[in-house]
């Protein structure tokens, strides 16, 4: 879906503006990781991305202005332009609600001053604001599943099938695919099932596997501690004392449940 012209067998995506919606935030973990290594790539290949996040108020409060401005100036440098809204968390209905509205009201505002070819919408929420979009300026839309939202959140006892939160994500799953010019998914098995879904059935629709990744500069595999830190997990299994491990991270069952819904 590029604008360049073939060369060499691969399409130029020199001058394509894209903008990018993400509902995690790029000060979090996640988007550290699973979104700005990849728009800083396609960004060094001539895309020209405007990326929307939502960030938490717990990533916002200490030295939160000073970590958006150097985040800022970092993707600055990349050609990135990076504009961010608080991320609202309950009553959890009406507050993603709320983000929608105001992801809605930002974007109409950003598309106004700057032409965009694609709008990437990563995962259901920001897709719900891409569908908007899409009529309202006739872009391009790529839906980036991640995962199967909805039913994902029934799996882990957080939503019944029968609840509003599950029948509205199926719903926008369903009008995003129904839409979407083009799928990512993490994997290549998923899609001989989704791609006979409502929406997607019957349709020719550019899709991609775009796995998740680690930047093998800051994760390095070092043999020495992970025998330590096997050591210490043997140890604390045959004792029932705590050894700590340096470079780990203490946390909470509860926090680590919630980085588990977070991926």
């Amino acid at each position: 879906m590029g604008s360049g012209e073939e060369s060499d067998g691969e399409i130029s995506l020199t001058g394509t503006r894209v903008l990018y919606i993400s509902y995690n935030g790029m000060l979090d973990p996640l988007g550290q990781t699973q979104v700005l290594p990849y728009l800083r790539e396609l960004s060094q290949r001539g895309v020209e991305f405007t990326l929307m996040s939502f960030e938490r108020t717990a990533s916002l409060k200490t030295g939160g202005s000073e970590k958006c401005k150097e985040l800022h100036a970092s993707l600055a440098e990349n050609g990135i332009e990076w504009d961010w809204l608080r991320y609202h968390q309950k009553p959890s209905l009406p507050a993603t609600v709320y983000d929608v509205l105001q992801g809605l009201r930002y974007a109409y505002q950003v598309i106004r001053r700057k032409h965009f070819d694609i709008i990437h919408a990563r995962s259901h929420i920001p897709a719900t604001i891409a569908l908007g979009l899409k009529r309202r300026f006739r872009l391009k839309m790529i839906f980036d599943v991640r995962g199967l939202m909805a039913d994902e959140y029934v799996d882990a006892n957080h939503w019944r099938k029968s609840s509003v939160a599950y029948r509205l994500t199926k719903n926008i799953e369903r009008r995003a695919f129904r839409s979407a010019d083009g799928v990512v998914t993490l994997t290549q098995k998923i899609w001989p099932v989704i791609s006979a879904w409502e929406g997607l059935a019957g349709r020719d629709v550019v899709h991609e596997v775009v796995p998740c990744c680690a930047d093998l500069e800051l994760f390095k595999f070092d043999p020495v501690q992970r025998a330590q830190r096997r050591f210490c997990r043997a140890s604390k299994a045959g004792s029932g004392r705590s050894f700590p491990v340096a470079g780990a991270r203490q946390a909470r069952p509860d926090q680590e449940a919630d980085d588990t819904t977070q991926r």
